[in-house]
């Protein structure tokens, strides 16, 4: 191998480790304060902010523009990124700082509420991690309600096993409540009808975003970790199974 191979190769495993640092790359929520706002915004609101926090900034808390040199984002900047009409995209941002979840810096730059969604190190267990490249993949300007369903799913995800469950905080796995699709409809506000359609067919590339288990005549369901998960480090790969399109969950 010549030199100039060697250069090509160092450089194409310098993109590779980008990309990987890239699809590893996450932001915190905090599962017991976003209650608080969940129910002052809509829900379309709530899928728009799910989105907008996979661009806040590591040291500050800032919005900033990754293609861009990470340069903070003007509010012309993140009427693009969420991908808005004027009208509509001013009731979206009036809600986000009327709540105090979006506020103005000094320099004119816009930083999100580090109460409910930051980036870094924390000793916190309550939290839940959003992957970036992720919710990205997810998200596609229509389907914010769809988020907005997600994100109040949020504070009900448990940290062991992410079960969408009424104890979430639960260390015993055997006491885990697990929520049912009528229960579900209950705490999001969304048609039982709908909840189902969401639970069952929401998906990202060749994987479901929830997984439907079944325990004898019963269901409940499960959070997508590849996307969203409470425990440090990564999930182990054999769990994607779960999660991958045709599967159908039965305990034993």
């Amino acid at each position: 191998m010549d030199e100039h191979d060697r250069t090509q190769r160092r450089k194409a495993e310098g993109y590779a480790k980008l990309r990987e640092g890239r699809r590893h790359d996450f932001t915190f929520t905090d599962m017991d304060n976003i209650p608080n706002i969940i129910g002052h915004i809509e829900d379309k609101h709530c899928g728009y902010l799910l989105y907008l926090q996979c661009f806040i900034s590591y040291d500050d808390g800032r919005l900033t523009n990754p293609d861009r040199d990470k340069t903070p984002m003007s509010k012309r900047d993140i009427q693009e990124v969420v991908g808005l009409k004027k009208t509509a995209f001013g009731e979206f941002f009036r809600d986000m700082t009327d709540n105090g979840i979006i506020y103005r810096n000094e320099d004119d730059s816009y930083s999100v509420n580090s109460a409910y969604h930051f980036k870094g190190s924390t000793a916190n267990p309550n939290v839940i991690k959003s992957f970036t490249a992720k919710v990205r993949e997810l998200y596609t300007g229509r389907n914010a309600n769809k988020l907005g369903f997600i994100y109040k799913l949020l504070p009900y995800v448990h940290f062991e096993t992410n079960t969408v469950c009424a104890n979430p905080y639960e260390k015993d796995v055997a006491k885990i409540t697990q929520l049912s699709k009528r229960e579900i409809a209950q705490l999001t506000g969304v048609s039982e009808k709908t909840v189902y359609t969401y639970l069952r067919r929401m998906k990202l590339g060749d994987e479901y975003v929830f997984a439907e288990i079944r325990r004898g005549k019963t269901f409940y369901y499960k959070l997508n970790p590849f996307i969203f998960y409470r425990k440090n480090g990564r999930p182990d790969a054999t769990l994607r199974e779960m999660f991958r399109l045709g599967f159908s969950g039965k305990e034993k």
